[in-house]
């Protein structure tokens, strides 16, 4: 017995949008601030990476580390944030700013060619650019939460990510930056 044909009629649209793959919107504001400031904290570990090319100084810097982390739990409250929010957020930059410095200072090695000379010094001039920067990460970061649990975050973070990197190792920092912002990344204990 052929089915009526508005039960068909009804049942074609929602069969149709099953199929139908879904498109993210585009990134909110929010997410994209967010990329461009994590990117700048990234274009200064190029200069970092310089410095420690020059002094010997390792890349590892487990004291500077832990007070840059310090500082902006320190920080949270003021943007209404949690501490441990804001502790994996710090320990995600300091290890996105890791990857540039080994992969620039392995670069130099690879072709036997130096940088330029470093314009400033680590502790006065550069320092001294990340710790101002370093309010509006947090202000960004905070804007940027609401966003985190939506469906289209990881895309939203990936496509931004891949506008904003110049080449692959930024690419490769900026994901190891935004890795874990999204509310499905995080793992419950």
């Amino acid at each position: 017995m052929p089915k009526p044909l508005w039960l068909m009629l009804s049942i074609t649209p929602l069969m149709a949008g099953c199929l139908s793959s879904h498109t993210p919107q585009p990134a909110p504001d929010a997410v994209e601030a967010l990329v461009a400031v994590i990117g700048q904290r990234l274009d200064i570990a190029n200069d970092v990476a310089v410095s420690k090319w020059y002094s010997g100084k390792p890349v590892q810097d487990s004291e500077r580390e832990r007070q840059v982390i310090l500082n902006a739990e320190s920080q949270a409250q003021a943007f209404n944030l949690n501490r441990d929010d804001v502790n994996a957020f710090m320990t995600a930059q300091m290890e996105a700013n890791k990857v540039v410095q080994y992969a620039r200072i392995a670069q130099w090695h690879e072709s036997a060619k130096a940088p330029e000379p470093p314009a400033t010094s680590l502790t006065q001039g550069i320092r001294t650019r990340l710790d101002t920067l370093q309010p509006d990460l947090m202000h960004k970061y905070a804007a940027f939460l609401p966003y985190s649990g939506k469906s289209d975050c990881h895309s939203w973070l990936q496509s931004t990510t891949k506008r904003q990197a110049p080449d692959p190792v930024m690419l490769s920092a900026l994901q190891r930056a935004t890795e874990g912002l999204c509310q499905s990344d995080q793992k419950s204990y």
